[in-house]
């Protein structure tokens, strides 16, 4: 039976090699589960460049966390 792929958010600190210096690094990958996506993530090239475990987030995980930001970005002080 074929597992239904989900969109998993990966963020970390990387190494950029076209910067040459550590940098916020953002991607995605489609994957069945959290441990899925960072198996299928450590198979690309970027993966060798993070510095640590990266975070990885699930689509609704992201999309809470961006609705977040925005409330406290437009917060009055």
């Amino acid at each position: 039976m074929k597992m239904k792929l989900k969109k998993f958010y990966i963020s970390g600190m990387a190494w950029i090699p076209s910067y040459r210096d550590f940098d916020q690094y953002d991607t995605t990958v489609e994957a069945t589960s959290k441990d899925n996506a960072l198996e299928v993530f450590n198979e690309t090239s970027m993966a060798k460049f993070m510095k640590h475990e990266p975070c990885i987030q699930s689509e609704k995980e992201h999309r809470d966390m961006c609705i977040q930001i925005e409330a406290m970005s437009t917060t009055k002080k």
